[in-house]
């Protein structure tokens, strides 16, 4: 029983990191990012040319000086030339 128990929790571990936003940065330049998930944000920043992953699972993020957008499951959100979308 306590097998079959550690095995639906890392189970259920494992599909939470599938289900998460990643945040693409295709720009050179430094962002500073706010998420806002459940009532909650969490600052953070993210460098030129790099992608953070697992940023949400279900939220807005937030770029400064550039947009907000939402996001969840999957998605994908890109900052290219200064804006935001998602892929």
């Amino acid at each position: 029983m306590k097998t079959l128990l550690l095995t639906g929790i890392a189970l259920l571990s494992g599909g939470l990191t599938l289900w998460a936003v990643d945040l693409k940065n295709q720009d050179s330049k430094t962002y500073e990012v706010k998420v806002h998930e459940g009532g909650a944000t969490t600052n953070t920043s993210i460098s030129g040319n790099t992608t953070k992953h697992s940023i949400t699972s279900d939220g807005k993020i937030e770029v400064v000086g550039v947009g907000t957008i939402e996001a969840s499951g999957d998605d994908v959100v890109v900052i290219k030339d200064g804006a935001i979308s998602k892929e």
